[in-house]
């Protein structure tokens, strides 16, 4: 887990002997502390505006607590929230040096083999590490970076299993940061299709026959609806007879999804009382859009959302009207993130 810029600024001693962070150039982050801080005077907060700051950054630097001052809270959120304005240059230049962000999964294999030969398979990995280390302590875009650190948390897969250590790098990219703050049927999409999650869930093990319930699970459980969502073990097996066949390559543009039609159950199902008739791949895309948009995900995010950025118990009206918004915006992210910040961020307690 990358730290914060709060447990950065805590543990800054421990710096330069992390060896994770052994090729990103500790002096760079330590003349972030010593002597490369913005000219930009300390600025004071009221003591109900420090709780909402922190909330939505990994700590304010002093340039943030200014900004935040200046504008107010309602137009500081905004800003955020229209993360592309942000030019964000000096953070883009400390990224530049790490080639394998902007790669393909088949050339981040091919490399990992390569590296593999003289004992670095770990450059792929290392750098996602410290790519997103760097990102959460200098960008300015801080409110983005939350809310991918967020999204990497629900749609979590662990780089240490089989493949993981290079394909979750391409979906770091293209699941996680191409709509943290976009639309969330698209970032179940995504998710969904991504061959990332497709190997750490098991579902290239999934086929007619000998169905493997992992993925459709965690679907429903963790990404969607939430464990009261109101699905039953039958609506997870029959999920999972849906999304047979989906598969990742393993020859020719190795790591990229694929539908494997020839071991896909062809036969009716019904998930959630939807009766879905034999369509091969546009089955499980039936199921998932019918996911994205039910009443108990739009609870079930709204919840988690509420308690990331308000508290652990946040108030019941907040998270009915976050939900509301949800159905009413079809999933649009923003929109629910203004209106728990907006209307919440009050009840906010120190972090």
């Amino acid at each position: 887990m990358p730290l914060s810029r709060r447990d950065f600024l805590k543990l800054a001693s421990l710096v330069t002997a992390s060896a994770a962070l052994s090729s990103c150039a500790p002096a760079q982050a330590y003349r972030r502390l010593a002597g490369d801080l913005p000219t930009v005077p300390w600025t004071a907060l009221p003591a109900s505006d420090f709780p909402a700051l922190n909330r939505i950054t990994f700590g304010a630097r002093v340039e943030e607590r200014a900004r935040f001052a200046e504008i107010g809270l309602k137009n500081y959120i905004e800003e955020q929230l229209d993360f592309e304005t942000i030019t964000d240059l000096a953070c883009d230049l400390r990224l530049s040096t790490f080639d394998t962000l902007k790669m393909e999964a088949n050339e981040l294999e091919g490399i990992s083999n390569q590296l593999f030969d003289n004992y670095d398979r770990e450059k792929v990995p290392n750098e996602l590490r410290q790519a997103t280390f760097l990102r959460q302590l200098y960008s300015k875009r801080q409110l983005y970076e939350v809310m991918v650190e967020f999204w990497s948390d629900h749609f979590n897969i662990f780089m240490d299993k089989e493949k993981e250590f290079f394909l979750k790098t391409v979906d770091d990219r293209e699941v996680i940061r191409k709509h943290a703050l976009g639309n969330f049927r698209d970032l179940v999409w995504a998710s969904s299709h991504s061959p990332a999650m497709m190997i750490y869930l098991d579902n290239q093990a999934n086929e007619k026959g000998h169905p493997n319930e992992n993925y459709a699970r965690e679907l429903m459980e963790l990404h969607t609806l939430g464990v009261d969502g109101g699905y039953t073990q039958k609506d997870v097996m029959e999920l999972a007879r849906c999304l047979t066949g989906w598969n990742v390559k393993e020859h020719f543009w190795l790591g990229d999804f694929v539908f494997k039609e020839d071991i896909h159950d062809k036969g009716e199902k019904n998930v959630l009382g939807l009766s879905i008739q034999p369509s091969g791949m546009k089955e499980a895309e039936q199921v998932i859009e019918m996911l994205v948009a039910h009443p108990s995900t739009a609870k079930f995010i709204s919840t988690k959302l509420a308690r990331r950025f308000i508290a652990d118990d946040p108030p019941q009206e907040l998270i009915e009207k976050a939900a509301q918004t949800f159905l009413n915006t079809n999933g649009d992210i923003k929109s629910v993130l203004r209106v728990i910040l907006f209307d919440g961020l009050a009840f906010a307690k120190p972090k």
